[in-house]
């Protein structure tokens, strides 16, 4: 048997769907705004590696130039990364300077808190920019 609803029932029907449709838009809406940002620091993160990882190769070393050049771009970009390391670089005995065609590994570490505000502290995530490339530069 099916049910007749009044005009007043059809009424409460759209109102509880509106609601709804209100709550589940502020819930996404809020989970973007505290996403989000964690996307952008990492897309800043793996620019300031590439180019850093750049200049190296380009250098064929990893001398406080290149490091210079580091301080430089995060200043610029308006990141604060935690760590910089060029650990698993392949270097030529008792110098920064890296044969060509050998490796030159990058990594930079920065913590990252989304959702602060909203809950206690926020959560705290390690972002990693990691890249290899190879030197340019022929040494003697």
């Amino acid at each position: 048997m099916k049910k007749i609803l009044s005009k007043t029932d059809r009424g409460d029907i759209v109102y509880m769907d509106a609601l709804l449709v209100f709550f589940v838009s502020i819930l996404i809406i809020s989970f973007l705004i505290g996403v989000v940002p964690v996307f952008m620091q990492k897309q800043k993160m793996d620019y300031v590696t590439r180019e850093v990882l750049k200049e190296a190769e380009i250098r064929g070393n990893t001398s406080t130039d290149v490091l210079n050049y580091y301080d430089m771009l995060i200043e610029q970009v308006g990141l604060e990364p935690k760590s910089i390391s060029f650990d698993g670089t392949d270097y030529i005995p008792s110098t920064k300077n890296v044969q060509i065609n050998d490796t030159i590994v990058l990594t930079i570490k920065s913590d990252f808190s989304f959702f602060s505000g909203w809950v206690g502290n926020g959560i705290d995530v390690e972002l990693v920019s990691a890249m290899t490339g190879r030197s340019g530069v022929y040494y003697k």
